[in-house]
């Protein structure tokens, strides 16, 4: 009958340790999921930024003829720092 018991505990043991390794490995497979979610995100932000900041340039340059910004610049400059960082 111990036999019997200890051969029990032996093999839940075994199970609740393979479940455990299970969670584990589909909690980081999430976590890496998501993190490659938020890079992509970003990049799409980042350009999206920079068509905004061209388009806001050359219309500031088409309505005010002496000045010439280079926000276009400015932004690719302010993005290549925090990428950088």
């Amino acid at each position: 009958m111990l036999e019997v018991l200890d051969s029990l505990f032996e093999e839940i043991v075994i199970a609740i340790a393979l479940g455990s390794g299970g969670i584990l490995i589909n909690y980081f497979r999430r976590i890496s999921k998501t993190q490659k979610d938020l890079c992509l995100k970003v990049q799409e932000l980042q350009k999206t930024l920079i068509i905004l900041a061209t388009a806001l340039d050359r219309q500031s340059n088409r309505l005010h003829e002496g000045a010439d910004s280079d926000l276009e610049d400015l932004v690719s400059k302010v993005l290549d720092k925090n990428t950088n960082a």
